[in-house]
């Protein structure tokens, strides 16, 4: 018997952590392979994950800073995440059993056969609430708070343009467990974020992904608000934040989309060598930065024709 460790990727968001939470107490519950499966998480919890989790008596998972070598190698589940530089340091001394997200695939390749389950939804925690079909169990209302929230958040309160068909039957499933609207329930975990009280760091750093794009180190970083204004006051901190995180993960350029669900639309910023970005994106730097309409979606209208730019 082993101790899988099941986690998200690095600067967690929502979906990161709730996915890892529910899949490791859902493979627990039916004793899958024999193993125990213990959620970890890599960096700071977001504050409704945190309150949500707090509020349903669930423990925050253990912080997961490398995985050291060993004579046996950690067995570990990627949730949300499958590229190296988006994952934990140490990797390469772990044996990935599994992997259930629901992004591109990158850089990724395993030594032994592996479960894999990938769609593309809107959130990884949809593919966790089929799982519970699959293995034939009921999501508790605890576990259906957790996946709904995920859902909600990732997918912009099913405004993000990932937004599936999919989503929105599952999402309505968990919603009529719960007693609950939906939408509703997903702006009351978004609005349990701590309002205006973000620092230009934490705007750049908080959700924040690496990709490689045409030999390049890019971050895409995403902010997401219900009234861009306090941000675009505060331009020049941003990008003096931003041009330190850059340096601090020695990247190349970096991208931040402060996105207003309200306006449904994206203020994009960009720092440091960003002409691969800039031409997939079809925009020039700005020292403002440039109003996007309808730009909800990193890994769909940002990250996507950015790595389709550098082919």
């Amino acid at each position: 018997m082993s101790n899988v460790l099941v986690f998200g990727h690095l600067n967690p968001d929502n979906d990161a952590i709730m996915s890892a939470v529910v899949l490791s107490q859902l493979l627990n519950q039916v004793n899958y392979n024999g193993d125990t499966y213990e959620a970890r998480r890599l960096g700071q919890l977001p504050a409704e994950t945190a309150k949500l989790l707090g509020d349903l008596g669930i423990d925050e998972p253990a912080l997961l800073e490398e995985i050291p070598a060993a004579d046996e190698p950690q067995q570990v589940i990627l949730t949300d995440h499958n590229e190296v530089g988006q994952t934990v340091a140490g990797i390469e001394n772990a044996q990935v059993v599994g992997v259930v997200d629901h992004h591109r695939f990158g850089d990724f390749t395993t030594a032994a056969p592996l479960t894999i389950v990938a769609m593309p939804w809107g959130s990884s925690c949809t593919i966790v609430t089929k799982l519970f079909d699959v293995l034939g169990q009921k999501p508790t209302d605890a576990q259906a708070k957790c996946l709904l929230a995920a859902m909600m958040t990732d997918t912009l309160m099913l405004k993000s343009p990932t937004t599936t068909a999919v989503d929105r039957v599952v999402a309505a499933a968990l919603g009529e467990q719960l007693g609950v609207d939906p939408v509703k329930f997903g702006m009351e975990v978004f609005l349990s974020r701590p309002s205006g009280s973000f620092t230009p760091e934490q705007m750049v750093g908080n959700d924040i992904k690496l990709f490689e794009v045409g030999g390049k180190k890019l971050l895409i970083g995403q902010y997401e608000t219900v009234d861009k204004s306090r941000a675009l006051g505060m331009v020049p901190e941003i990008r003096e934040a931003m041009r330190a995180y850059q340096a601090d993960k020695g990247a190349d350029g970096i991208v931040l989309c402060v996105t207003d669900i309200m306006e449904e639309g994206s203020q994009v910023l960009l720092e440091g060598d960003t002409a691969i970005a800039q031409k997939g994106l079809g925009i020039t730097d700005e020292a403002e930065g440039v109003w996007c309409p309808g730009v909800l979606s990193r890994k769909k209208q940002v990250a996507a024709p950015i790595l389709a730019a550098a082919e």
